[in-house]
């Protein structure tokens, strides 16, 4: 009697087991799809359209393999809250919610030691925990401003962010000093871009700027508002790394510093302030300015030329 073969009837089922597999496998993580779904009942939007159970198939959501990556739903006009469960989401790596209605305080995201990017930008926010930063360790971009949070100060716990290359928190109602840790032997081998524009920051410069890898700082204050920064800003002749120096409506003294050094500088604004003496000869010799802004100081001298190609604005500077 002939053997019944077996082979083909053995592929078909290995064939489905394969293809069942695969399709489990790129389903949205139990864990995960929870905090998803408390995501879901925590915000609305016009187009979210978040029906389908496999989180990994919604928009603005992003899986690698079956885990959240992204979630990437800025100036989605969305409004409601962000829930604290968003911390479960360990593999996150990029949380982007910028402009939008979104309030209440924003969640602790402690312990995302792989959250890279996180946008929260334009929204209401009201108040951000001082433990926010714990644990995120491979954080290089935050950018948290123009919210109405309740005052606080930038915490120890950023210093645990020490990938870190973009803080960005304008109008962002910070206080309190400029914390050493910013500068060259702090924990932020990378930071490149610090705008703490129009907040109520107070005391001076810190001496640690000198040397650090900073191309770009803002510090001007609120217009028709009160700022408390003061004092020298000799430290700039040491950030040699500066492209954009944006100081205006502060209450710094003293000269202009030497710039000789500042080679990639293309924006220095100092307008409103106190800075007394004359233009320092180096500002006018930078082959890489653009755009210098000096009205309203106390400066002494003649007006200088500035080469041709260079936007000055210097009325009641001199």
């Amino acid at each position: 009697m002939r053997r019944p073969r077996l082979g083909f009837g053995v592929s078909i089922v290995f064939r489905l087991v394969l293809v069942l597999s695969v399709c489990l496998s790129v389903r949205c993580q139990s864990k995960d799809a929870a905090v998803m779904d408390i995501l879901k009942k925590s915000i609305q939007g016009p187009i979210l359209g978040w029906n389908d159970p496999d989180c990994c198939k919604w928009t603005y959501v992003t899986c690698n393999g079956k885990r959240i990556h992204r979630i990437q739903m800025g100036r989605q006009k969305l409004k409601g809250t962000l829930p604290k469960e968003l911390a479960n989401l360990t593999e996150l790596e990029h949380l982007e919610v910028q402009g939008n209605e979104l309030t209440g305080p924003l969640p602790s995201l402690s312990g995302l030691s792989k959250l890279r990017i996180f946008l929260a930008h334009e929204n209401n926010f009201t108040s951000i925990p001082p433990h926010f930063f714990t644990g995120l360790t491979s954080l290089e971009a935050v950018e948290i401003g123009d919210n109405p949070f309740s005052a606080w100060e930038i915490p120890d716990s950023l210093q645990d962010a020490t990938a870190l290359q973009n803080f960005s928190a304008n109008n962002a109602n910070i206080t309190g000093r400029l914390p050493e840790f910013f500068g060259r032997r702090g924990p932020f081998p990378s930071l490149i871009h610090l705008h703490l524009a129009e907040n109520n920051l107070e005391g001076e410069l810190p001496t640690s700027f000198a040397g650090s890898s900073l191309q770009t700082i803002w510090l001007d204050a609120r217009v028709n508002g009160y700022s408390k920064l003061t004092g020298s800003i000799s430290v700039l002749q040491y950030m040699t790394s500066l492209t954009e120096i944006v100081f205006n409506l502060n209450n710094f003294t003293g000269p202009i510093p030497d710039v000789t050094n500042l080679t990639h500088l293309e924006v220095l604004n100092l307008r409103d302030n106190k800075l007394t003496g004359v233009v320092p000869p180096s500002l006018l010799n930078l082959n890489s300015l653009r755009t210098v802004n000096l009205t309203n100081n106390l400066l002494q001298g003649s007006t200088p030329k500035f080469p041709n190609g260079v936007a000055v604005d210097m009325l009641g500077g001199a």
